[in-house]
């Protein structure tokens, strides 16, 4: 729950610190280099009553069982709006495109890691778990086990079930995409009331206006790469 978002917020600052301590950079971007893999923030994610997992079911093979199903399709309906948090920046879009083992559409599969919900079973009860492979490491992990959670139990109180399990390439399955945009995002988390319920009104108010404001600057500004590839052939 809340400490693991503390050891990863710690995780950051300590690697920020170490690094300026030996004259570097420690980077969390999400897309540092074309042509390469981004750097992610997947999150796994289990539900405990007491000491028991209710995502565990009887073998590694067994079916999932209800409660992690409706959990699953919970995580899918709101992952449109989620993607907000998840991936907070305009970088962030950089690195959730086909190939790259990011998640582009709202899919969930066993142990496939081209989807955006991995299912993972195991012979022990306690290692029963889906893993949200949409966040990327500029994502506030606070803000992103928040937005996860919600959107699970949403999907758990409601008792929604998920679409059939995806085997083979995500990528080139026929589905409607993911938000692809800060600005596609943005639209997603002002339309769904019910996630923006879950995080509080107050903030989902403040954090739409804040990345409204980092869209406003992102289009004011003329990047090197618009001065190299234009400025010449226009």
């Amino acid at each position: 729950g809340l400490a693991a978002a503390d050891h990863a917020a710690l995780l950051k600052f300590g690697v920020k610190r170490l690094a300026a301590s030996l004259g570097l950079r420690a980077s969390f971007l999400a897309k540092t280099a074309p042509g390469e893999e981004g750097s992610s923030g997947h999150v796994h994610l289990s539900c405990w009553q007491g000491a028991t997992n209710a995502f565990a079911g009887e073998g590694r093979e067994a079916p999932l069982p209800p409660v992690f199903t409706s959990a699953i399709a919970g995580v899918l309906d709101h992952l449109p709006a989620a993607s907000l948090l998840l991936n907070p920046t305009i970088n962030s879009y950089k690195r959730l495109v086909p190939g790259w083992f990011a998640p582009i559409n709202a899919t969930w599969g066993y142990e496939n890691r081209s989807c955006a919900v991995r299912a993972i079973r195991s012979d022990r009860a306690d290692l029963w778990r889906f893993e949200c492979r949409r966040p990327g490491a500029d994502a506030n992990p606070y803000l992103a086990l928040a937005a996860i959670g919600a959107s699970a139990a949403d999907g758990i109180r409601n008792g929604a079930g998920p679409p059939e399990p995806l085997v083979g390439d995500a990528y080139a399955a026929a589905l409607p995409e993911l938000p692809s945009s800060l600005e596609s995002a943005l639209h997603a988390f002002e339309s769904d009331d019910v996630l923006r319920e879950a995080l509080g009104k107050d903030f989902g108010d403040y954090y739409a206006t804040s990345r409204r404001w980092e869209l406003k600057a992102w289009r004011e500004t003329v990047t090197g790469w618009e001065r190299a590839r234009y400025d010449r052939s226009v």
